[in-house]
């Protein structure tokens, strides 16, 4: 494990993120566990906003927010949230670990058939603007 550092515009100046570039395999199985709905093997299904939120509190070690509750993380501005994930997700991409849990569950064949559903953030509940 090392710990890498970016640098991320914060309102009008530039913070450090500080971030593990490695977890324990049972950090990993804990959120994966949160995330993933295996209830149907044929239609696993997959919380893709949870897992990043989840990967972050349990990596960034050090930044311009509270560190370890997803809420600080809700709290950010896309902009912010989009340059922390673009830079952390490089070491967690979900689809490298979803292939491991899937191929353990369902073997190696069968898991190159399998379609996976995912979840996603609800849009914007203040309505439509139709014209």
């Amino acid at each position: 494990m090392a710990i890498k550092k970016f640098d991320v515009l914060f309102g009008s100046e530039t913070k450090t993120i500080e971030y593990e570039d490695d977890i324990t395999f049972g950090e990993l199985e804990n959120i994966l566990n949160k995330c993933l709905d295996l209830s149907d093997v044929a239609k696993p299904k997959v919380n893709i906003p949870l897992y990043r939120q989840l990967i972050l509190t349990t990596v960034i070690k050090k930044a311009p927010f509270k560190v370890n509750e997803i809420a600080e993380i809700r709290n950010l501005k896309v902009s912010e949230a989009k340059l922390i994930m673009s830079e952390v997700m490089k070491d967690y991409p979900l689809m490298k670990y979803l292939e491991e849990w899937v191929e353990t569950f369902v073997g190696e064949e069968i898991q190159n058939t399998l379609p996976v559903s995912t979840i996603s953030s609800q849009g914007n509940s203040v309505g439509q603007n139709n014209k």
